[in-house]
């Protein structure tokens, strides 16, 4: 039995403040595990931040700004995510015993041929993924912090990809989990925004916006194209709609063509499409008067593609009748083989949900009785979602198997929606 074990071997901070407004902070912190082989067993992550209180220099108006801080940051983290255990050695096991039959002996008691099949193989050098981040924000605030805000640029850079990927064949077993050559370059740029609208002994109310842009891409790939994104369905058994390759974002999709006359090409095409958002985003807000407080929360994704797996599924023409179709396909024949993925299925994503409602009651007590507090609460979640999308719901995530050992984004086959709840809460304090 190979026990999976992980533990931070070493940790530690220094932090050091000069004149109370040049900040310095740096870590490390040495962590091991056993998923990895001896040889890459342990791993070293260090970092280092710079803030600047700018607020308290005799060149900055204090009367213009309240708050107003730079920072610089540098620092690699480790993942050993998804990796599983003992995917660092050579592994068998007994081949029909998990069939059924006992310890690899058939039903006419022969020893099968082979008795054990490869779990995985033997890889000494599989080391931690690791991702280098740098980043620079601002901090600032006016009116006594009353309305305060945030910018944040960053880049991250993460190499030694740990994926599950397609064995060179022929091999005993299909997949083998190695360090991918690579980098996965996330850079973009976040910004958060607070404001005390009004604040007064009755009202108050506040409110928050943030929005944050996120530029993907795989550089320095020189592996091989992989087919990855699985689809279901009828006549759809082994077809892909999602590419890793080179130059691209992840989950980038590699659709067929379809024209205004909805023929489709021959062969796939690498998209300037992608299952990730580009832009994401939130606001909120809250008031209270008296005994009276709400809430509301908005969130929102832009600038990415779902495919709409189920409608590519009911597309078959020559079916109808006999199983379920779309609406169109009856309406207005439009005749499209359910074989062929294409574009014709892939949809805007961008979506604006209401994500959560809340309203509540601070019941005024007499104080002289049992009942210490009295609060009454109304909650509703996914209230509303305005989007173009056809689906039910354009924020589906795949849980099937991964194709050649990839993961998959924005598939959308046979998700269950997402209700719409309310809820009523008493909360008593004796």
């Amino acid at each position: 039995m190979i026990r999976q074990t992980s533990c931070n071997l070493f940790f530690g901070r220094v932090n050091y403040s000069l004149l109370d407004k040049y900040l310095f902070t740096g870590t490390f912190r040495a962590d091991g595990s056993s998923r990895f082989g001896d040889n890459n067993k342990y791993g070293l992550f260090p970092s280092a931040a710079f803030a600047w209180k700018l607020n308290q220099e005799d060149f900055i108006n204090e009367d213009t700004f309240s708050t107003l801080k730079l920072r610089l940051s540098w620092g690699i983290t480790g993942n050993q995510d998804g990796l599983g255990h003992g995917n660092y050695v050579n592994r068998t096991r007994w081949k029909n015993g998990l069939q059924g039959n006992a310890l690899g002996i058939s039903a006419g008691s022969q020893l099968s041929s082979p008795a054990t099949s490869e779990i995985s193989f033997a890889n000494p050098d599989l080391k931690w993924e690791e991702t280098t981040q740098y980043a620079f924000g601002i901090d600032f605030g006016f009116g006594s912090d009353r309305f305060t805000g945030n910018i944040d640029l960053y880049r991250k850079e993460t190499s030694d990809i740990l994926l599950n990927l397609p064995a060179v064949q022929p091999a005993t077993s299909p997949f083998v989990f190695q360090n991918v050559d690579g980098i996965i370059v996330n850079q973009g740029v976040e910004l958060g925004l607070d404001y005390d609208i009004l604040q007064s002994e009755d009202f108050n109310w506040n409110a928050n916006f943030n929005i944050a842009y996120n530029q993907n891409e795989l550089t320095d790939y020189n592996g091989p194209d992989i087919q990855a994104g699985d689809l279901f369905g009828q006549g759809l058994t082994g077809t892909t709609s999602q590419i890793l390759t080179d130059g691209k974002p992840l989950f980038t999709y590699n659709l067929r063509n379809v024209d205004e006359n909805y023929n489709v090409d021959t062969d796939p095409t690498i998209q300037d499409k992608s299952g990730l958002p580009t832009i994401t985003s939130g606001f909120s807000t809250s008031a209270s008067y008296k005994n009276w407080d709400a809430s509301l929360f908005f969130s929102g994704q832009f600038g990415f593609y779902v495919y709409n797996n189920t409608a590519n599924a009911l597309f078959a023409s020559p079916q109808i009748g006999s199983r379920n179709n779309l609406q169109s396909t009856v309406d207005e024949g439009i005749i499209l083989s359910a074989t062929n993925p294409s574009t014709y299925f892939l949809e805007k994503g961008d979506f604006v949900r209401l994500q959560t409602a809340s309203v509540s009651y601070n019941v005024p007590l007499s104080g002289t009785g049992y009942l210490k507090s009295l609060r009454l609460s109304l909650n509703g979640q996914n209230l509303f979602l305005l989007t173009g999308y056809s689906g039910l719901d354009p924020e589906v995530s795949t849980s099937n198997i991964p194709a050649n050992g990839l993961p998959s984004a924005s598939i959308d086959y046979l998700a269950y929606p997402r209700p719409t709840t309310y809820s009523l809460g008493i909360n008593v304090t004796f």
